[in-house]
């Protein structure tokens, strides 16, 4: 058996005991006959077996409030979720609550984090403007309360930690991805939000072709900063990106580095232009999968959102209920690429389809 994940089911099973019953030997709470608690005992001592600590602490319950804000796309927000509720499942019964507050403006997301910033013990939160919430989370922390940052880090602040994408990297993966699927030279058009993250991901994308002389990078375009709406597409968008393709008869790729990645498939789509010219961004969504499939965008980076609600949650409530050190100040999410090839292998893809 293997001791580094060995549970307490892998006991009972052996034992022929229930799980319940060795929770009660573990954290001796009685109600065990002595003969069965001494043979459980002398099992897990053969075994060499530590129980973990942050289950056994959990065990005796501590009521904890964490709370999450966010201001994200809602197809991605959704995912973000799955994470969320999952952690909720697993540790509502040792006292974990969770505060959901999806803002729809990076003003609303400010006077929803004061709101609620009496009622909890720790705060987890994706900010979109820095500059307008930066001193308010500031303030929280020294106050006392532990905050944690998902998706969008607050660098400058206090922040206990950060769980989310490298977006440097994650432009450099898609520049070496168009590199590698572009067999002619031309133009390649880079198509962000005027924000820092944007930015990383628009340096690090020129990081990786700034050498390669048969492309001319232009841009970048500073497309649809709002979300859209759910299951739904901006036509004002996908006219500008119609705009760029027609003004640019030698473009070869597009790299979208914001959420308007279906915008561009659906312009490059009812011009004709599919397989000519190359797609990648970020993301899997609905809309995305049936563009895959259809070979109007060739690839997307994915940066794990499902941990990303999940662990920062987890992270934080350990912390609260047991004490638990925090490993490092930066969790960097794994980039994933989604091809046609690769799409059905894909975690999430029985959950967009």
């Amino acid at each position: 058996m293997d001791m580094k994940n060995i549970t307490l089911t892998d006991i009972a099973q052996e034992l022929n005991l229930s799980r319940s019953t060795i929770d009660r030997v573990l954290n001796d709470r009685g109600n065990v006959a002595v003969d069965t608690k001494k043979r459980v005992l002398r099992y897990i001592n053969e075994l060499g077996y530590k129980p973990n600590r942050a289950a056994k602490h959990l065990a005796k319950r501590t009521n904890c409030s964490i709370g999450v804000s966010y201001y994200l796309p809602n197809e991605f927000a959704l995912q973000i979720n799955r994470g969320i509720n999952t952690v909720y499942e697993e540790l509502s019964n040792y006292g974990l609550n969770v505060l959901i507050r999806a803002a729809d403006s990076p003003e609303e997301q400010l006077l929803q984090i004061k709101e609620m910033s009496e009622q909890i013990d720790a705060l987890a939160l994706a900010v979109w403007e820095p500059d307008l919430v930066g001193d308010l989370v500031n303030d929280l922390i020294d106050d006392g309360l532990p905050v944690a940052t998902f998706n969008r880090d607050l660098p400058d602040s206090e922040r206990l930690f950060y769980f989310g994408c490298n977006y440097f990297e994650s432009g450099q993966v898609c520049g070496g991805i168009i590199e590698k699927i572009t067999s002619k030279p031309g133009k390649i058009a880079i198509i962000n939000n005027h924000d820092i993250l944007g930015e990383y991901r628009a340096k690090g994308f020129k990081s990786v072709l700034s050498d390669n002389f048969q492309y001319d990078i232009i841009g970048p375009y500073e497309i649809c900063e709002e979300f859209e709406v759910e299951g739904s597409i901006n036509e004002k968008v996908i006219e500008d990106i119609q705009s760029i393709i027609k003004d640019n008869p030698d473009l070869v790729a597009i790299y979208v580095a914001n959420q308007t990645l279906c915008a561009a498939g659906k312009a490059v789509e009812l011009l004709g232009k599919q397989g000519e010219i190359k797609l990648v961004g970020f993301d899997l969504y609905e809309q995305t999968v049936s563009l895959i499939e259809k070979d109007i965008i060739q690839a997307v980076v994915c940066q794990e959102p499902f941990n990303q609600g999940y662990y920062p949650i987890k992270i934080l409530f350990e912390l609260i209920a047991e004490g638990k050190e925090i490993e490092k100040s930066k969790f960097i999410t794994r980039l994933e690429i989604v091809m046609k090839e690769n799409l059905r292998y894909y975690h999430n893809y029985d959950y967009i389809k």
